[in-house]
């Protein structure tokens, strides 16, 4: 044998010998609920790897010893968000081997935040978060798909939001951490949920505000359940063990000498909840829906026909809401869904479902000006596809602008009335659908982003515009489904 086969061979098997002394191992858990585990040649390993500030410990001991499994978590910037949030996934993988999950609004910001991230600590270093994991723990690190399998069988994934979340479906999650919950896809949790009752697994949601959108509502919902560990900190209320900030006002001061917008000041270091006009196009709308409490349950109008209005997306989602008008004119949305790689077909079908389920009568569809290019891989457009399942489809002209849209838009959420259990979706696009920043300018431009709240929205201005556009016709032939029921 070669002395480089040798080595070869040496390392391979140094490699087996530490991989087998990590997994001899049993943990315990110190007055502050801090994990340390203790290996069978006498070495401990302690974690988290910075100490925790009091807070943190507060959280921690709420999870790993009294067993609670709900957070809610409002923390202000500069509070240590990152740190808390990576070292109780590190923990959980660990002292339980399972799948464990860190989950951002995207996945670029789950590379640069985290997988390729550092904190800086006192004397100008830096420590790396993949460093913060005791090296005897690794047995292998893909940095394609920002995984780390552990030891002892765990495995943790690094991802954002803007994944599929369809694809996350029975995955079999016994720890996640979804970070700056208020500006990602509510989507994640809504289909990860029945995984966590059922394995009894923990999550935290964790975030600054983002005006009154999913995560102020959901919070508001959640504060007063006794299986829940909701709190709300402002830099005012994170203090050390003296009772000195660990934020301070010249900190704070600081960044609005650089520029940061005063609401920002407020939402993102005091927690203020207020209406982010600013950023989100339908905030003062959105808001109007929930004070006059126009979610109502079980909202059907027996007697109206159902239309059905689309956005049609070839590399996204395609949407599809469905809508009857009341005697006054007011739409009444009464269903929402979007899926992606589905024929036109798949959203008809749904359409009808819920009308035979209702017994309710599905009369036509409307599809945004772009429909009449979309072909769905068969050659044929959404016209063509109408005919073939026997309704007319009424292709909506495009708006004159964006701007214009978006105004019809705030008009018509004033008159809209939503199903509480079938709209929710749709009522987390129409909460978050935001402008578009300017990293150059350092400002906010005019123009909306494009991102997962995008669809919902772009179905609704289709209702907006055939219905501004006098386009419903109620003298159109209906084709109308008995529920057998």
């Amino acid at each position: 044998m070669s002395l480089r086969s040798l080595e070869g061979e040496l390392k391979r098997l140094t490699e087996l010998a530490d991989i087998q002394d990590a997994s001899d191992y049993y943990c315990e858990r110190d007055d502050d609920g801090n994990l340390v585990v203790s290996f069978y040649d006498d070495t401990v390993e302690r974690l988290p790897v910075l100490p925790f500030r009091p807070y943190q410990c507060d959280v921690q001991r709420k999870l790993f010893v009294e067993g609670i499994s709900r957070f809610f978590l409002v923390r202000p910037r500069r509070s240590g968000k990152e740190v808390e949030s990576w070292n109780m996934i590190l923990q959980g993988a660990i002292e339980a081997p399972g799948l464990y999950m860190m989950i951002y609004p995207t996945n670029v910001r789950a590379r640069i935040v985290l997988w390729e991230g550092a904190i800086s600590l006192d004397g100008g270093e830096s420590l790396k978060f993949l460093d913060m994991i005791p090296k005897r723990f690794i047995a292998g690190i893909n940095n394609q798909d920002m995984s780390i399998k552990l030891s002892n069988g765990s495995v943790i994934r690094v991802i954002g939001s803007d994944i599929d979340p369809d694809k996350l479906r029975g995955v079999n999650v016994r720890g996640c951490v979804f970070s700056e919950y208020a500006f990602s896809d509510p989507r994640v949790l809504h289909i990860l949920m029945p995984v966590f009752r059922q394995n009894r697994g923990w999550f935290i949601l964790q975030t600054t505000f983002n005006g009154m959108n999913h995560a102020y509502h959901y919070m508001m919902n959640v504060k007063n359940n006794p299986d829940w560990y909701c709190r709300v900190d402002s830099v005012e209320s994170l203090v050390d063990e003296a009772g000195e900030r660990y934020v301070t006002d010249a900190m704070i001061e600081d960044d609005r000498r650089s520029g940061m917008p005063e609401f920002m000041i407020q939402q993102e270091y005091y927690s203020v909840v207020k209406l982010n006009e600013e950023t989100l196009y339908f905030a003062n709308e959105m808001n109007v829906i929930f004070q006059e409490k126009r979610i109502v349950s079980q909202l059907m109008l027996p007697d109206r026909p159902v239309r059905a209005f689309m956005d049609i997306g070839v590399r996204d989602p395609s949407s599809i809401l469905l809508a009857q008008m009341d005697h006054m004119g007011k739409p009444h949305v009464i269903a929402y869904m979007e899926n992606n790689n589905k024929m036109f077909e798949y959203y008809v079908r749904w359409a009808e479902s819920v009308c035979v389920k209702h017994g309710l009568s599905f009369q036509s569809i409307y599809s945004p000006h772009d429909g009449v290019k979309k072909e769905f891989g068969s050659g044929k457009n959404v016209v063509d596809f109408g005919r073939d399942l026997g309704y007319r489809v009424y292709i909506v002209p495009r708006p004159v602008s964006k701007f214009n849209a978006i105004q019809s838009m705030r008009r018509m959420l004033y008159r809209t009335l939503f199903n509480k259990e079938q709209t929710q979706r749709l009522l987390d696009c129409l909460s978050n659908y935001s402008k578009e920043y300017d990293t150059k300018a350092g400002m906010f431009k005019d123009d909306p982003k494009h991102d997962w709240a995008s669809h919902g929205v772009d179905s609704f201005q289709t209702m907006t515009l055939a219905i501004d556009g006098n386009m419903l016709n109620e003298r159109s032939a209906e084709v109308v489904y008995i529920n057998p029921q």
